[in-house]
């Protein structure tokens, strides 16, 4: 326990709160694109297949 409270004064101290906020939301916005966009990817490629598949 001792070690997460020095860790924790380390952090505040050289102000790296907001660094670190600011870090995973930059890393959870990056996850939300790169999957927004490789289901997109996904969805045109499948729609793709449906429409080659018709034979009307």
């Amino acid at each position: 326990m001792d070690t997460i409270e020095h860790f924790s004064d380390f952090l505040r101290g050289i102000g790296a709160h907001n660094f670190l906020a600011l870090g995973i939301a930059i890393i959870v916005l990056w996850l939300l694109i790169s999957g927004l966009r490789k289901g997109l990817k996904k969805n045109k490629h499948n729609g793709e297949r449906q429409g080659d598949d018709r034979t009307d």
